[in-house]
């Protein structure tokens, strides 16, 4: 058995095959793929996605590649920029709470323009996938909750090696191409909470993206970087405020299990921080069971186990970009409309007068202990108090719509494809409304059966064609 941490992750990479994968793993990885492309498309015209374009769409691109929003070609690391940054946009792509972090989006943007490039398989890319997301949550385990309580964002931190990782694979690199893949792609790594509730967060998964893609282009030039680059005062080291020993570092096997099926993956119900996801559910629930209104509402307390309110850091939001870091918000947003979807981020549902009056009278707090995540996030419930003129509404929520213990059905996740579509047909001014429902859900029912295209870029030529067609 290789000794070193790097000589296991490069031995998984060189040996991982697609035939070995559990069938329950490449499930989940055409959900992903859909689930990623489709809250990308969404995002498309949000303006941190415009101002990306602007800033790196390339006209003459040398090595091109799709974009997910529209029929256009750029070169290959813009493309997993740009489309890295779109499928983050709306805060809507999944999560890992094993890590706290988006592991889908920044593998993706990565594996899906190289992919196209290379002439990959549908199986490759599942392949890839699988390689990506296991290399990133197996090192956000080791890296435990300290990483995220030193306010860096694991999604672009682990996102980058991850995106290496699977680009790796693609490329075919050598062992040793892998380690330096991997090392130049933890030199590569950033991205600050403090950024939360702006349009630095969702830049912060293209840069993943482009920065993992360009790791493994770099290594395979020969571009050299250091292989004990998670031994002393290396990564870990770095990233974890000096902590020089981490969880699992001596015992970790990479795809023995795969973490994305033992800890789950949460495909998300509402677009906004997956940590208020609960607080939603229950302000949706008291609406349903006592026809609550936000007239109605005098006072809101809402207990979270600890950590439950580390990202949600703005209690006074204005914008919708803040509203999706908001305890405070979400939950009237639910009790006044009684859903939550894309339509409740926009800056003017945040700025109504009832709500702006209402925040300062919801108060959130962490209960003391025990720092849970994953599956084990769930053993603790998340409690809401609504003071009404008749009395105390109480709510206590277990689990997580769209977690592991309560998972999005397939039907559930086709309305929210269908949905994200009609959110991009909508921002885009476009009146074609006759095509919508057959054709997204086509591309939907292609994307259940991706594994049977010999090549990748076959399905995205099928969604430019559905870009084009409404363009018309």
């Amino acid at each position: 058995m290789p000794s070193s941490l790097m000589d296991r992750l490069v031995e998984y990479i060189t040996t991982c095959h697609y035939q070995q994968l559990p069938e329950k793993l490449i499930l989940q990885a055409k959900y992903a793929i859909l689930d990623t492309v489709g809250v990308a498309v969404a995002g498309w015209n949000e303006p941190v996605v415009q101002i990306v374009k602007r800033g790196y769409m390339s006209e003459n691109p040398s090595k091109k590649a799709s974009l997910l929003g529209e029929p256009s070609l750029t070169d290959l690391e813009y493309a997993a920029l740009i489309n890295g940054t779109a499928s983050h946009a709306l805060d809507y792509d999944d999560v890992s709470p094993s890590i706290l972090a988006h592991p889908s989006a920044p593998i993706l943007a990565a594996v899906i323009p190289l992919a196209e490039h290379l002439q990959c398989s549908s199986k490759d890319v599942i392949t890839a996938y699988a390689i990506g997301t296991e290399v990133m949550i197996k090192l956000g385990l080791v890296m435990g909750h300290r990483h995220y309580d030193l306010g860096w964002h694991a999604t672009d931190t682990l996102g980058t090696i991850g995106a290496a990782a699977a680009c790796a694979y693609l490329m075919n690199l050598n062992r040793d191409q892998i380690a330096y893949a991997i090392g130049i792609a933890c030199s590569m790594s950033g991205g600050l909470q403090k950024n939360f509730g702006t349009m630095t967060k969702p830049f912060h998964v293209g840069l993943a993206s482009s920065h993992g893609l360009q790791a493994a282009w770099l290594a395979k030039q020969g571009l050299t970087a250091n292989q004990d680059v998670f031994e002393s005062r290396g990564f870990f080291f770095s990233f974890s405020g000096g902590m020089e020993k981490v969880n699992l570092k001596d015992g970790i096997q990479f795809g023995k299990p795969y973490s994305i099926l033992e800890t789950g993956l949460s495909i998300k119900k509402f677009p906004c921080c997956y940590l208020t996801h609960r607080m939603i559910q229950g302000a949706l629930d008291l609406k349903d069971e006592f026809q609550l209104e936000l007239s109605d509402v005098m006072g809101i307390k809402i207990v979270t186990p600890p950590a439950g309110l580390v990202a949600l850091i703005h209690h006074l939001p204005k914008t919708g970009l803040q509203g999706k870091f908001s305890a405070e918000y979400t939950v009237l947003a639910a009790i006044r409309d009684g859903h939550v979807g894309l339509s409740t981020f926009e800056d003017d549902h945040v700025q109504t007068p009832e709500i702006q009056q209402l925040l300062p009278q919801v108060k959130a707090i962490e209960e003391e202990g025990e720092i849970l995540l994953g599956h084990d996030l769930e053993k603790n419930p998340i409690q809401i108090l609504v003071t009404t003129k008749n009395g105390i509404l109480k709510k206590d929520i277990l689990l997580t719509p769209g977690s592991k213990e309560s998972p999005l059905s397939q039907e559930d996740l086709r309305l929210k494809w269908q949905d994200c579509i009609a959110h991009w047909i909508k921002k885009s001014g476009i009146d074609n409304s006759a095509y919508l429902g057959e054709r997204a859900s086509n591309l939907f029912n292609k994307g259940l059966l991706i594994e049977d295209y010999d090549k990748f870029g076959s399905w995205l030529r099928e969604l430019r064609e559905f870009h084009l067609i409404n363009k018309k």
